[in-house]
């Protein structure tokens, strides 16, 4: 019997091809929390669907629960020509898509004089690839079921916005992938190769395990797909391979690969191997009396971030300090709250470790408007500590993340589940539930995080400074 093939297996595929192998052929299951999977999904909880969805006039909404019903319910619904119809379904064999939105347009299909595209609700703001892959297969599934392939899809932000994007120019990509998938699918297990995104499988664990017994050259930190197969076709096809050659060695063997590339990998493989890491330049860092490191608690499944976290160091004393809004409306005081902090302190440096808080703070000041102090204050005084370390250390790691870096350093988080997805699950639980001790443990995670931040920045003034 084929595996079931839906949209998100192409999400999956393009996270780690080995997320759908063993989702397909492993004989234990290891799923994620639901709430887990719909973070994975990138999408935006129903409450928030719905709410973008409310000003359509006629909205059918699909209710059944078991595919097969809901297929049917979906096909009635379309035959009748509603003009918005939210949680369809579409099958066919071992196809099956879940598009949020099928939108009713103008055109002869088997249906009558009018067919439907599809879209979906990403909390992301632009079309990224994966969104474009599982366009093209709902337009797939749509011709089957109406007759008419759609030429565009679309994505629908949280801002209410329809961005398109042409099927077309998708398709050749997105056969080449289909087939792999179906491969996959069909027992054929897929080459190791270790990204970020394995991390959002729940198999990253086993994925991960295979890439160390074979000491896979991707597991160096940022590696190209395309520099691994130049090694493996030049028959260097491990980290060790990589670590004994010289850079003249590895440029000869592979003329094509920039020498910079080169030597950043090679020194990479150099530290994995012997498990230290190498400081090649020096940081500079401001000397101020006062410091602060900054760290925010984002819901992406609601679009909100709920948490921003200060640590304030003052003549040798560290001040904990959280601003936190369980809802939209509490959000203008948490951020006039900041902006008092921000003002309070606008000489001090502001470390941070990401672009994610920057961007958060500008998409406030759009939002609420600010002074012009908090304004440069957020244009110069925010120091991305991991921008800054990258150029100068060489950690002996796959990712640079601060849960990797900082423990690897010898940091560790008071939680043993903690991490910025789980708090998001926290955040949802405590709002259902009200229970203080989820709100205390979002907290505590957040303070590990700046202090966190601050161990590594410390770490960096003592040996690359």
């Amino acid at each position: 019997m084929p595996r079931l093939l839906t949209e998100q297996t192409f999400y999956q595929y393009l996270k780690c091809p080995h997320w759908v192998y063993f989702d397909a052929h492993a004989d234990a299951k290891n799923p994620h929390d639901p709430l887990l999977a719909e973070l994975v999904n990138e999408g935006l909880i129903e409450e928030k669907q719905r709410a973008l969805l409310a000003h359509k006039p006629d909205l059918a909404e699909v209710m059944a629960e078991d595919p097969e019903s809901a297929f049917k319910q979906t096909l009635a619904f379309m035959r009748e020509g509603r003009e918005t119809i939210y949680r369809g379904v579409l099958i066919h064999g071992h196809w099956v898509g879940h598009p949020d939105v099928l939108e009713r347009v103008e055109g002869a299909s088997h249906l009558g004089g009018w067919y439907y595209v599809a879209a979906d609700i990403k909390r992301m703001r632009d079309v990224r690839d994966e969104y474009k892959f599982q366009g093209c297969f709902y337009a797939e599934l749509l011709q089957r079921v109406q007759g008419i392939k759609p030429y565009r899809g679309y994505v629908i932000t949280p801002d209410n916005e329809a961005i398109p994007y042409e099927i077309e120019t998708f398709e050749a990509e997105f056969r080449l992938t289909l087939d792999e998938i179906e491969r996959i699918l069909a027992g054929q297990k897929p080459p190791h190769f270790s990204t970020s995104g394995c991390k959002q499988s729940p198999w990253f664990m086993e994925c991960r395990g295979e890439s160390l017994a074979c000491n896979d050259i991707s597991l160096l930190n940022r590696v190209w797909r395309e520099e691994v197969a130049r090694l493996q076709e030049a028959g260097i096809k491990t980290i060790d391979d990589v670590a004994k050659r010289s850079i003249v060695d590895l440029e000869n063997k592979c003329p094509d690969l920039r020498p910079d590339r080169l030597l950043t990998i090679r020194d990479q493989a150099v530290a994995i191997r012997d498990g230290k890491h190498t400081i090649k330049g020096r940081i500079e860092f401001p000397k101020a009396n006062v410091e602060l490191y900054f760290d925010i608690e984002s819901d992406p499944l609601r679009d909100f971030d709920y948490l921003y976290g200060f640590l304030i160091c003052e003549r040798g004393k560290e001040t904990y300090q959280s601003i936190f809004a369980k809802d939209e409306a509490g959000l203008e005081q948490a951020w006039r709250e900041i902006c008092t902090l921000l003002e309070s302190y606008h000489d001090a440096p502001i470390y941070h470790y990401g672009s994610f808080e920057v961007d958060v703070l500008k998409k406030l000041i759009k939002k609420f408007g600010s002074s012009s102090i908090v304004r440069e204050v957020v244009e110069r005084n925010l120091i991305d500590v991991n921008q800054s370390l990258r150029p100068v250390v060489i950690f002996p790691l796959s990712f640079y993340s601060l849960k990797d870096i900082a423990a690897y350093l010898g940091f560790k988080w008071r939680s043993d589940d903690a991490s910025g997805a789980n708090s998001v699950v926290w955040f949802e639980n405590y709002l259902v539930k009200k229970d203080p001790e989820l709100k205390r443990k979002i907290v505590e995670y957040n303070e590990d995080d700046v202090r966190a931040t601050k161990l590594v920045k410390d770490w960096l003034v003592k040996n690359a400074v």
